[in-house]
């Protein structure tokens, strides 16, 4: 099978929005148009105004302050605006703060994230160098020293001064990119997390064949280059961007690497034009931008390093380029640029990735023997289960259903709850129509609202997740997106029957509805 590319230069597609706009009269002032630039400023200045003043002044000692960090445009006039805290010219880590706020100036939601006041002193007595050389000892091979810098970094209970150092260079089974917080007054290791987020995923073809992506050629040679989605490209692993004298890729045989380019490239564009189209986001990393992918790692794995996607092959060689795992992968990089990055229980980046995933199949909405949409993650790959997990039952892999306090240390085993939440949000307890029931924790029947709105929720969470967020955090900020998103209660009321339905407590802080 030959799958045909489309080059920029043959395809170019203008969207542009109409404004029907009524007058006013000349002493009023009209509102607004949603995301203007005008309903941008208002959305930033009432949020500023809400974390530096009054009830939800956010600093609590002298020497704090908070500065805005990223500005994401939702759905409905709607802006998280996330926020970094500094102590006395030092970056806190883990005290950030995030807001949701719509384009008339009203805030909606401030969710603040660890609370402890960062007052410590700020003098280390241990040197940079002796921190350095005990961060070491946790990477199993290191190349290189990437950053270091002295910080306060903000535990669940206390504040310390900390030494962070990021190391490049590899676990006992790929790549790593650790960030290691050392006492900057006894030395000791406070904490520390990888950017480097490994998984794998499934490698069945796209089609109908042949396939559509875009290219970009020059002077009579095409490159695996998508110049409409900035950062967008295919080369072999170790080398440079695939190219050739036509604009024709591929073959068919899934060990061919320009096949595993077309695959990839597909399913990365499938997913931002998802992103785009159903939750408002701007590209992958939300400011109209992503990362490249490279096809022919030697290795069964797949994989996101912050800087791109890497792409292995399964057990009969055939390379991982496929909507699910290639989905999975760019949502690390989802994840990576949103606020409150990374996640503090196991589990929740990995049930992100399957999450992206799972949307991206059903808006691609593949026709068999392809990649159609469905609720499984490595369901035609050899990789000695298939499938790797469930999202409506993730005990038939032997992953927890259900929330509790001793969750699985392992990432992949501990999404389980977080996969059955939005399974049972999407679909239903027993949704019909060929799609497979899902058992509750708390024997109850729940009732869907569909995959494109339940992916709205959980991608309104997440742009109002700060530091330190576990699952019972992630419950809260979708509670809080649910009712910005539905006024009627309707929404939230199923999200948290969901919630409810997988163990996962309610906590102080959680919003009614009404």
């Amino acid at each position: 099978m030959h799958r045909r590319k489309l080059t920029i230069g043959s395809v170019l597609t203008l969207l542009a929005g109409l404004v029907i706009g009524t007058t006013t009269p000349s002493n009023a002032t009209a509102p607004p148009t949603p995301f203007s630039a005008a309903a941008r400023t208002a959305a930033i200045d009432a949020a500023d105004r809400a974390v530096s003043a009054g009830p939800n002044a956010l600093a609590k000692v002298p020497g704090e302050s908070y500065l805005r960090s990223l500005v994401t445009p939702w759905v409905d006039n709607l802006y998280s605006i996330a926020y970094t805290r500094t102590y006395r010219g030092l970056p806190v880590v883990g005290g950030d703060a995030a807001v949701l706020a719509d384009g008339t100036g009203k805030v909606h939601v401030v969710e603040p994230g660890n609370a402890v006041p960062a007052d410590v002193p700020t003098e280390p007595t241990v040197p940079a160098a002796v921190a350095e050389s005990t961060a070491r000892t946790r990477l199993a091979a290191v190349d290189r020293v990437d950053a270091r810098r002295l910080v306060v970094r903000v535990g669940p209970d206390a504040t310390r001064l900390a030494w962070e150092t990021v190391l490049i260079g590899r676990t006992d089974s790929a790549p790593g990119k650790l960030h290691v917080f050392v006492d900057a007054r006894t030395g000791a290791v406070l904490d520390s997390y990888d950017d480097v987020r490994a998984g794998t995923g499934h490698s069945k073809w796209n089609g109908p064949d042949p396939i559509t992506i875009t290219t970009a050629g020059s002077g009579g040679s095409y490159f695996m280059q998508d110049l409409t989605r900035p950062g967008l490209s295919c080369a072999r692993f170790n080398a440079g961007v695939l190219t050739k004298p036509v604009d024709d890729w591929g073959t068919g045989n899934p060990t061919s690497i320009k096949t595993g380019c077309v695959d990839s490239m597909w399913a990365a564009q499938k997913e931002w034009d998802m992103l785009r189209t159903w939750l408002g986001r701007n590209g992958h990393n939300g400011t109209g931008g992503t990362w490249p992918v490279v096809v022919g790692l030697n290795q069964v794995n797949a994989y996101f390093d912050d800087t791109k996607v890497i792409i292995g092959h399964d057990n009969r060689g055939q390379w991982l380029g496929a909507m699910d795992v290639v989905g999975h992968e760019y949502a690390h990089g989802i994840d990576k640029t949103s606020p409150g990055y990374p996640f503090a229980a196991p589990g929740l980046f990995e049930g992100t990735g399957d999450i992206f995933g799972a949307l991206t199949e059903a808006y691609a909405n593949e026709p068999p023997p392809f990649d159609v949409p469905d609720y499984t993650v490595g369901e035609m790959v050899d990789l000695g289960s298939n499938p790797l997990r469930y999202m409506y039952n993730p005990s038939l892999a032997g992953d927890p259903n259900c929330y509790s306090s001793t969750m699985p240390p392992e990432p992949h085993r501990a999404a389980g709850p977080l996969n059955h939440w939005f399974y049972l949000l999407a679909e239903g307890s027993n949704p019909g129509g060929g799609k497979p029931v899902s058992p509750t924790c708390n024997n109850t029947t729940l009732t869907g609202v569909g995959i494109q709105l339940a992916g709205k929720v959980f991608y309104g969470g997440l742009l109002l997740r700060t530091s330190g967020t576990n699952y019972p955090k992630v419950r809260r900020q979708t509670l809080y997106a649910a009712k910005a998103l539905d006024p009627t209660c309707t929404l939230f009321k199923k999200t948290r029957d969901a919630w409810n339905a997988v163990g996962v407590p309610a906590t102080a802080g959680d919003p009614t509805c009404p």
